[in-house]
Formats: C-alpha cells, structure tokens, sequence
C-alpha cells in the first residue's frame, strides 16, 4: 500500500509527457496524394497477397517470356563475370559456388577483390546471371573472407 501511494504522483506525472496521451498535438490532415510516377515499394516474390507488379507465375530476373536469361558465355580468358556471394547453406562439404552464371555443374575458380583466387565446382543456381551467388563455408575461409559479409567474386570456367 504505501508503495502505491508513492507512485501514484509520479503516474500523475507521466500524462504530461508527448507519449501516450493526445496532448496538445495539432491535427494534421494530408489532403494530397501522390502521383501515379512515384515509385512504391514491391512485396516479395511470391509473398502471399504482395503486389510484385510480376504477371503470375513470374519471377524477379525472368524474361518476358517466363524463361530464366541464359548464362552467359565464359570470355577467352575464362570469365563469366562478377557476383556478389555470400555464405551458403552448412554442411555442403567442398569448395563450391552456387551461381546463375553456369547452368551445369562445371569446374572453376573464383577471386577475390584482393587478388585471392581458389578452384572451386561451379553449380547452377536456377536463377538470372545477375543474381547473387553462394559460396561455401570452406571456400570463404580458404580464401580469407570474413563468414559474415558478402564478398565481390571474379567467377571464371575452367
């Protein structure tokens, strides 16, 4: 009981604060809405009851056609070009790079920013060339990267 009595005053003393009660906030009314050209942000893929602005069936990084881009030719010194990894799933035992830059397992190498470089199995991921990528856990440490970051990677076909 006393301990009521010697909160009460400071309970009292809460309701003139800017939070929790109406207080003496002006009421504000937005009488203009946005034009239709202003970019709203999109739900998630296949998110249940997101708007994607995709047709369904679609996917971010599809065709028009519903068809996933090819991956691309590697140059003549190898490169099929440059993705952005992170970690992959645990366990997967190997050194080995998920990428929608190969469409078959392949044998291949990557580097990093720093010039680091590890032959590596190249598989394919199923999605666009441009998507990111995954590395292994083994990979990432043979090649210095921290765990926790993504890294730059140069993916070359052998």
């Amino acid at each position: 009981m006393p301990l009521a009595l010697a909160l009460a005053p400071l309970l009292a003393a809460c309701s003139s604060l800017p939070f929790g009660g109406t207080g003496d906030r002006p009421d504000i009314r937005v009488t203009e809405s946005p034009e239709t050209g202003v970019m709203r942000p999109q739900g998630r893929p296949g998110a249940a009851g997101a708007e994607t602005g995709l047709a369904p069936g679609m996917e971010a990084g599809m065709e028009a056609d519903g068809t996933t881009p090819a991956a691309p030719e590697p140059g003549a010194d190898g490169l099929l070009g440059e993705t952005l990894a992170g970690i992959g799933a645990a366990g997967g035992p190997g050194n080995w790079v998920e990428t929608g830059l190969v469409t078959a397992r392949r044998s291949g190498r990557v580097e990093t920013q720093s010039g680091a470089t590890l032959d590596v199995e190249l598989r394919p991921s199923g999605a666009a060339p441009s998507a990111g990528s995954t590395i292994s856990v083994p990979a990432m440490q043979a090649l210095g990267l921290p765990l926790g970051q993504l890294a730059t990677l140069r993916v070359y076909a052998e």
